[in-house]
């Protein structure tokens, strides 16, 4: 019974330790923005390494992703920005909704 339990529990951290666990949710807020994808990026990073200095963001053949891990390998936070001719796409994943996160999602809208 332990046995399982703990092959269990082993496959829902699996799951847990990537973005792609993440990213298979439900987005709590997506928009569109006239702003250069880059100009987006760089604000929102700016804003999030305040809130957490574990903020990562890189480039993507489509956009770019921001990342905000917890110190381990569990990624709290993703952000897609899909580029589009007229400026970008914008999809936020949060592991948690909780007020006390709410400032990622709160800056990632006043940066459109």
């Amino acid at each position: 019974m332990r046995l399982c339990m703990l092959a269990l529990m082993g496959m829902l951290l699996a799951g847990c330790a990537s973005e792609g666990g993440l990213e298979q949710g439900k987005p709590t807020f997506q928009a569109s923005t006239s702003k250069l994808d880059s100009h987006y990026v760089a604000c929102v990073v700016a804003q999030w390494s305040k809130i957490s200095p574990t903020t990562h963001a890189e480039e993507t053949p489509g956009g770019f992703r921001v990342t905000v891990s917890n110190g381990s390998t569990r990624s709290e936070e993703l952000l897609i920005v899909l580029s589009r001719a007229s400026g970008a796409d914008v999809i936020l994943h949060e592991r948690v909704e909780v007020l006390a996160l709410r400032a990622y999602r709160e800056t990632a809208k006043a940066c459109l």
